[in-house]
């Protein structure tokens, strides 16, 4: 099924709505559909409207649709629709819909030049009519009317593909191609962006620079799904939005006048957020917290700070914070939230943080309160009996599940390197295709710091500002092979829990989840093709939105030679 944008269009003549609903059922799931395109660049009017835009791996094809009784008389068209209504116009429906296709090809051309050999159409659809009339304006060979409409309209997108490569071959002798999977995303944004659901991620991107993300199609679906569900389950690999989402839900419910908690397990990402959510009015009544931040201030204020002795880690976080925070809040009373969001989740799923969050939700609790969960099921770090264990806990409470498999925040390349490597994949449907990533590989450690030096080097002489960059490793920076290196190319290197606007940071892969830079320099990776390191790397490398260098001793060549054989395989067969 074909993404129809707008999913219900509006105003719409019974025609139009009939084609438009039956090219989202007949059409690939990859292919988009847009229904009344304005035009502002039209050829031949100051503003004109497309009835139908289909972006296809076949290619791009602007279609006119004529609904209803359809006539010619000394050159003056009549069209007539099926409640009796009729109109003229002395332009016929196959000029309209060369002048609309035009016009979306300027558009396309003009915001990106890998649209310039790309193959563009159009084609004429009169689902009620039988149309037999010949004459020097019609185009037999592009039109489908009501003998033919019955059938699967992929086949006449198809027709539409061979009927223009033969015509721009012929009379061009040039052969245009078909847009690839990305290329139709990237024209979706620049011919209908989702401007009323951009999102300003600014300086939890980049701690500087303030942008607007919008929300793919696959978000604003999760969005709107969530906005009529009261307790929602969120699926996506890394890259996909999650964040992006829960923040934009915390929001919508904050300005319904809701007491939100926005919980998440990085501590820096709660930071980044609470800065960048200050610019929207929304977020008032949004209280970011880090989940261990927020469960250390409840527990010591109840004086309970002697239940957190234990030296085993997981245990800690799986059972004796939560624990005690549940004992602590009854202590003191704590006041409780109208909704939660929790981000990060795959990292608290434990059913003692289930309780915790029960208890925070006050007298609805999880089974009837309004919360919403976003996790990576890729990610999960406690083991299937306990995934278990949650999800029937969970379930009790009824809610909804939605799955999210764009990838908004990696170009393609980052996206397969990192699956490469890790050994994961990352989503790579709608990532738009970028700059190659490349293994630069060392022999020793004078050589990795000559080689930092180099990259780094060329990536500020290409204007790449320093600030765009986070060097990420595996180990802490003092057991790193970057220990006592304070600056590289001249670019001081500084820890990102104390980094300023404008610096280039360092970073442990585990403490970056969540956050994300243009550019990712990743170092201390011997243990590439290790099943223990492999999620490490997947939340890692991941975090590069544009550009990915992985810096590998030559004796991971071969290991790296099986990680990509691995991966071929697994795209071979999800074919």
């Amino acid at each position: 099924m074909a993404t129809l944008i707008p999913e219900q269009p509006k105003d719409c003549p019974y025609g139009e709505r009939s084609v438009y609903e039956k090219l989202g059922r007949d059409l690939d799931a990859d292919w988009i559909v847009l229904h009344s395109l304005g035009l502002h660049g039209h050829e031949t009017k100051i503003w004109g409207e497309a009835d139908i835009i289909v972006l296809s791996t076949k290619g791009i094809f602007a279609l006119e649709v004529k609904g209803g009784k359809v006539s010619c008389q000394e050159g003056v068209w009549t069209f007539g629709e099926p409640n009796g209504r009729s109109y003229t116009k002395r332009e016929d429906p196959w000029t309209q819909a060369k002048t609309t296709m035009f016009a979306v090809q300027r558009k396309l051309e003009e915001a990106d030049r890998v649209f310039a050999d790309v193959l563009f159409g159009f084609g004429v659809v009169m689902p009620n009519e039988t149309f037999t009339t010949t004459g020097a304006e019609i185009e037999p060979a592009v039109l489908m009317d009501k003998r033919e409409f019955r059938g699967n309209l992929s086949w006449y997108i198809g027709r539409l593909q061979r009927h223009w490569s033969n015509v721009y071959r012929e009379k061009h002798e040039r052969q245009y191609r078909a847009p690839t999977r990305a290329e139709l995303q990237l024209a979706r944004r620049i011919l209908r962006p989702d401007i009323d659901s951009a999102f300003s991620l600014g300086s939890y991107v980049t701690g500087v620079e303030s942008r607007l993300i919008q929300l793919s199609n696959d978000q604003i679906r999760a969005s709107r799904r969530m906005a009529a569900n009261p307790r929602t389950l969120v699926r996506g690999k890394a890259g996909t939005g999650k964040t992006i989402v829960a923040v934009e839900r915390a929001c919508q419910l904050a300005a319904q006048g809701l007491r939100v908690l926005f919980l998440c397990f990085n501590q820096l990402l709660a930071q980044h957020l609470r800065t960048s959510m200050a610019a929207d009015p929304r977020s008032a009544g949004v209280d970011v917290r880090h989940v261990h931040a927020l469960f250390h201030e409840v527990i010591a204020k109840a004086g309970l700070q002697d239940r957190l002795g234990s030296s085993d880690a997981t245990k800690l976080f799986a059972e004796d914070y939560p624990r005690a925070f549940v004992d602590a809040a009854l202590e003191i009373g704590l006041p409780a939230w109208d909704a939660l969001i929790i981000d990060e989740a795959q990292d608290l799923l434990t059913l003692d943080n289930i309780d915790a969050f029960d208890l925070m939700l006050g007298n609805p609790g999880i089974n009837r309160g309004r919360w919403h969960i976003f996790f990576d099921r890729n990610q999960n770090i406690y083991g299937t009996s306990i995934q278990e264990q949650v999800e029937k806990r969970l379930n009790e409470a009824q809610p909804a599940f939605d799955d999210l498999f764009e990838n908004c925040r990696n170009t393609r390349q980052v996206a397969v390197q990192g699956s490469i490597i890790s050994g994961i994949d990352l989503a790579l449907e709608g990532a738009p295709d970028g700059l190659p990533c490349e293994n630069v590989y060392y022999r020793n450690h004078k050589a990795l710091l000559a080689q930092l030096e180099s990259t780094v080097a060329r990536l500020i002489k290409q204007d790449v500002r320093p600030q765009d960059i986070a060097v990420l490793s595996t180990r802490t920076r003092d057991n790193s092979l970057l220990a006592g290196i304070k600056d590289i190319a001249g670019v001081p290197l500084v820890d990102v829990s104390a980094a300023a606007a404008g610096d280039m940071v360092f970073s442990t892969m585990h403490s970056f989840k969540g956050l994300e830079r243009q550019v990712v320099l990743a170092i201390d990776m011997e243990g590439i093709g290790d099943p223990a390191q492999s999620m490490l790397h997947y939340a890692g490398l991941s975090r590069a939105r544009c550009l990915l260098h992985v810096f590998l001793p030559e004796s991971a060549r071969e290991a790296y030679g099986r990680q990509a054989a691995g991966f071929a395989n697994r795209m071979s067969e999800s074919a």
